[in-house]
């Protein structure tokens, strides 16, 4: 292979990843006082959600309410986070110190494959305790 054809090859796979990152988007959720807003997110694979102002927050996915397969998180308390979900499906996500107040907010990638499943395991599992709080998040949620 001669060198200008190498290197055409690889400026079209990085023009290629290029369009392919600017195609993904970042969604912020703000964390207020015991609540994030928007509590409930829509979002494509490969997108990214954001939380800030965590000053006194963090954010934790929540065992059996993320599609199977997916990749926990858990940021420190009082740091803004990132995570990038490829994963179709809905998310279920905390603040643990305000949990019982009802800081709690959802994440739908794409479509929202896994919610009967994450219903069941929170009616299961979480009924009496605040992490039930979710159900009436899971409730509001609409196809795509």
């Amino acid at each position: 292979m001669k060198a200008t054809s190498f290197y055409s090859v690889i400026a079209g796979v990085l023009a290629i990843m290029a369009s392919n990152n600017a195609l993904a988007a970042e969604v912020e959720v703000n964390a207020e006082a015991r609540a994030f807003k928007p509590d409930i997110v829509y979002i494509q694979p490969g997108d990214t959600v954001s939380w800030v102002n965590m000053t006194s927050h963090m954010t934790s996915s929540v065992e059996g309410m993320i599609p199977e397969g997916a990749t926990p998180w858990q940021s420190q308390l009082g740091e803004n986070y990132k995570v990038t979900l490829d994963k179709e499906g809905v998310y279920g996500y905390v603040c643990t110190p305000h949990l019982g107040f009802g800081m709690v907010g959802v994440i739908v990638v794409g479509k929202p494959t896994n919610l009967d499943a994450v219903v069941k395991y929170t009616q299961d599992k979480y009924t009496g305790t605040p992490y039930a709080r979710l159900l009436g998040k899971f409730k509001q949620v609409k196809a795509q």
